[in-house]
């Protein structure tokens, strides 16, 4: 074939290997260009000349040098960078975000979007609009706001303390019972006949009646024991110690109750103590006098998104029995029928919630003419799932309600799923798209056309769409970019071969010259 095919062949591996440069060269350049990916050339060789046949028959060949038989692209998944901004979107996994440049739609896996005048959400870098799953154009509404939406149920939950006395309260009940041969007391059983009392009162003996009353005034006064006295009798000497302001009553288990007449006070104090000058004696220290008080606040919603401060007040009424009473400032409104209350609270022995009377309130709130029904919700009988009665800590609170005040738009969110929410300052949310992401069977087969943008051809076939985290496309990170998947070291050990490869096809040429230049020189 004489030394032209060295000539040629030569000529053909300058021609690659400046392509390889090329592609390496444009890797590089790209190597900070969120969400590019890199190209990779691959060579093979011409057809080779058979010049002969071999004397066991095998073909003598001679290459003709060689070209480059594709130039694929790497879809590897690129690093993702944080950007914080929430429209700055990447996608980990596989698809494509879809843009429509007015006649047809172009894929990215770049989410750089921002807003353009009309408030439509576009591709930074060529304003292209973004397409949603049902393929409509994505609008922010910036300008929209939320309504105020009143009141009507609100969900209790948390724990009230079993165990959690103060010896100030609104309601007071003995710690322990009063028992007659182990059985509990009632108003008709006689004092001596009390297992607490060790020694029998006589006439004449005095038990202490102490304590404050709901204001926080002092009582101090004596009770003088007649015989045949009942419980009933001191009760009475109670009653008239604490008269105007609170009332002594015996429940079925046999214990004390002092309650404030009027609600809304921790001041009330209750003990009693034998004279130290008694005959008979009983031992009141093993009945001292405690109550509990929890407080907590909710804000109620009107009719027309007003918000208002609402306390909430658990008063122990005995053991596994709880009121809960409602107020506000007068300058909110006030409670239809003057009912603010909702009473039987009651718990089951494990803690667990019982039952109640009616749960609902009547609001009347000023400038609103209907009143407002707002049912608590306390949580199902014999469940944990409301309101507890366990030893500890109490929490009990509103912990959510169905009403809101007026709000406008705050900012915007896009979850891993690809839903874009409105978000508003009163605490709401809004769906307003969902982005759509495309695959394809033979990503190689996808056109680049700049401004990192893909266009479908018929070799990479028709685009698949489907929602983000569905199947196999990949979830959306929001506040991110995908980052180019250029590797550095790898490229420039490219290089370093492409240079060679180079330099070794420009020798081939160089030396053919030089051997043709020596036949040249035969006829002289």
């Amino acid at each position: 074939m004489g030394l032209g095919g060295a000539l040629y062949s030569g000529v053909s591996g300058i021609r690659a290997h400046q392509n390889m440069l090329d592609i390496i060269g444009n890797n590089l350049a790209n190597i900070n260009t969120y969400g590019y990916k890199s190209s990779r050339l691959l060579f093979s060789d011409l057809l080779s000349q058979t010049i002969a046949i071999g004397s066991n028959g095998n073909p003598m060949q001679v290459g003709k040098g060689v070209k480059f038989s594709s130039i694929t692209t790497d879809f590897q998944q690129g690093n993702l960078e944080g950007t914080n901004n929430p429209l700055d979107l990447g996608i980990q996994g596989d698809g494509f975000f879809v843009v429509n440049g007015g006649s047809k739609d172009y894929f990215t896996r770049v989410g750089t979007f921002s807003t353009d005048i009309n408030n439509y959400l576009v591709d930074s870098n060529t304003g292209f609009k973004v397409l949603d799953v049902n393929s409509n154009e994505i609008t922010i509404p910036y300008d929209s706001s939320v309504s105020g939406n009143a009141t009507t149920k609100a969900y209790i939950t948390g724990n009230l303390g079993a165990d959690n006395l103060n010896s100030e309260a609104e309601v007071l009940m003995m710690s322990n019972a009063l028992t007659s041969s182990s059985t509990a007391a009632t108003t008709a059983t006689a004092l001596n006949s009390l297992d607490s009392n060790s020694t029998d009162y006589v006439a004449g003996d005095t038990i202490l009646i102490t304590g404050t009353k709901s204001d926080g005034t002092a009582v101090s006064t004596t009770y003088t024991y007649a015989a045949s006295d009942t419980v009933a009798t001191l009760i009475a000497a109670i009653n008239t110690a604490f008269s105007g302001d609170a009332t002594a009553s015996l429940d079925s288990s046999g214990k004390l109750i002092l309650k404030a007449d009027t609600s809304g006070n921790d001041k009330l104090s209750l003990t009693l103590a034998d004279n130290g000058s008694n005959t008979g004696k009983s031992t009141w220290t093993d009945h001292t006098f405690g109550g509990s008080t929890y407080s907590s606040s909710v804000n109620i919603f009107d009719s027309q998104g007003t918000q208002h401060t609402v306390s909430l007040r658990f008063t122990k009424q005995m053991d596994n029995e709880w009121d809960l009473t409602a107020s506000m400032d007068s300058k909110d409104g006030t409670f239809a029928s003057s009912d603010n209350t909702i009473t039987g609270l009651t718990f089951n022995d494990d803690g667990t919630f019982s039952t109640s009377g009616d749960t609902t309130l009547q609001f009347s709130f000023n400038g609103i003419s209907t009143t407002q029904s707002v049912i608590f919700d306390l949580g199902v009988s014999g469940k944990t799932n409301g309101l507890t009665q366990n030893g500890g800590k109490s929490t009990a609170a509103v912990t959510s309600s169905d009403g809101y005040k007026y709000g406008t738009f705050d900012t915007v969110s896009i979850d891993k799923n690809g839903i874009i929410k409105a978000l508003y300052t009163n605490g709401k949310t809004k769906d307003i798209a969902t982005l759509k992401l495309a695959l394809f069977n033979n990503l190689n087969g996808l056109t680049k056309v700049g401004d990192n943008l893909y266009e479908q051809t018929s070799a990479s076939g028709e685009a698949i769409y489907m929602n983000p985290n569905s199947g196999r496309a990949g979830s959306i990170a929001s506040g991110y970019l995908e980052g180019s998947n250029v590797d550095m070291a790898t490229e420039l050990t490219s290089l370093i071969t492409a240079q060679r490869g180079f330099q070794l096809n420009t020798k081939v040429i160089t030396t053919a010259d030089e051997i043709l230049a020596e036949v040249v020189n035969l006829k002289r």
